[in-house]
């Protein structure tokens, strides 16, 4: 898993006790008063752990298809009936289509510079009650039809006001949300640029939210919520909120405090300069793969080059586990949660290499039940998808 992690930090340098409490979904311009959060700190003796009653659901291995592989899972989306799984791979500028036995379906490539073809896809959704998948490429929105891929149309956001370097995108219902990273590098000044990360379209009329403070350094934005239509907006730096997303408003949803482990005001001023050396050094890094349930909220967040993990039981508002994982094995990647379920990702190899180095699958975590003969050694992942009973006495 250390090359994952690798990635993420990549991710960060490129794009650029806690406390935890919940608020109510109001404007983000009106925030309600938080009660003053428990601090905790993490503990590097304790190891991250999940709860005894974690349950595996079910294991897919996707399978390449014509020797092309899946380099990294930046989205995975399932359809509702749970039949098909969709990879995007941000690298590679490719949707990856597979049954939910794993069998490869398609891959959706059309890179070009033709009208019905992509220069790059930065960010996907899919929206299957109406067969549409719709992608963001360079200053322009894309649809397809799902089902044969045959283009639709093509949206034009180059007349939106203020920064048009798009990143990240979601739609919900008839309100279409576009982020921008703004970074403070660009030569251009602030009545060009804007001074928010966030915006938001209805009927041709705009709203900006989020106020820019200092950058952001998580390269996905948008993460499904356990509620139908919201998202969850990770964390930004010099803030540990992690604020949420619905059709109506943007609310600061949770808030988390690090003591002295949040980066100094003093350090943040010389982000972009110093980013590297900041990134690698003992402060902690805002919540990002913010993964949530009806009952538990799971993010991570990084000091230096250790990575730690954070599972939060909503309904008592306490933290369950906080810490480094101990068994690289057990170090999944979580991709994607709804109200139940988690799922997470590890390379086939990954595996291999455990079992060649002596290791058992039987004392992993999530792998004991699977046979190591059905094992391919490449990069293709391996899908985990699983539940944490609440309460954790039930299964």
């Amino acid at each position: 898993m250390k090359s994952l992690f690798f990635h993420l930090l990549t991710s960060l340098l490129l794009g650029f006790s806690l406390a935890c409490s919940s608020g109510q979904k109001e404007p983000i311009s009106s925030l309600t008063n938080f009660t003053s959060p428990v601090s905790l700190k993490v503990d590097s003796s304790i190891p991250f752990k999940w709860p005894d009653s974690l349950v595996v659901e079910k294991i897919t291995y996707l399978k390449p298809l014509d020797n092309h592989i899946v380099s990294y899972v930046d989205k995975f989306i399932v359809s509702p009936s749970g039949e098909h799984f969709y990879v995007f791979d941000r690298n590679q500028s490719k949707i990856f289509v597979f049954d939910d036995s794993g069998n490869p379906k398609q891959i959706f490539d059309r890179m070009g510079d033709g009208p019905a073809e992509y220069l790059e896809i930065r960010d996907v959704q899919i929206d299957f009650e109406n067969d549409i998948l719709e992608i963001l490429d360079y200053l322009k929105l894309k649809r397809y039809k799902l089902s044969t891929f045959e283009y639709i149309s093509t949206e034009d956001l180059r007349d939106l006001p203020k920064d048009k370097n798009f990143t990240n995108f979601c739609r919900i219902g008839d309100i279409l949300y576009l982020w921008t990273p703004l970074p403070p590098n660009q030569r251009v000044g602030k009545e060009e640029l804007g001074t928010h990360h966030l915006l938001r379209v209805e009927n041709g009329n705009t709203n900006f939210y989020v106020e820019k403070k200092f950058g952001v350094i998580d390269a996905n934005i948008f993460y499904p919520a356990a509620s139908k239509n919201e998202f969850n907006i990770s964390g930004m730096l010099g803030s540990t909120d992690i604020l949420g997303l619905t059709k109506d408003s943007v609310y600061t949803k949770f808030r988390f405090d690090y003591g002295d482990k949040e980066i100094p005001l003093f350090e943040l001023m010389n982000y972009w300069e110093r980013r590297q050396e900041i990134l690698s050094s003992e402060f902690y890094t805002p919540p990002q793969i913010i993964r949530e349930t009806n009952n538990h909220l799971y993010f991570w967040f990084g000091e230096g080059a250790r990575a730690y993990n954070l599972l939060y039981d909503k309904n008592t508002k306490s933290v369950i586990s906080i810490g480094h994982v101990k068994k690289i094995i057990d170090d999944l990647v979580l991709i994607l949660s709804d109200s139940t379920y988690l799922y997470g990702y590890m390379p086939s190899v990954y595996l291999i290499d455990y079992i060649e180095n002596g290791g058992s699958l039987t004392d992993t975590r999530f792998f004991k039940d699977l046979d190591p003969n059905t094992l391919e050694k490449d990069e293709n992942p391996i899908i985990v998808k699983f539940r944490l009973p609440y309460p954790e006495s039930v299964k």
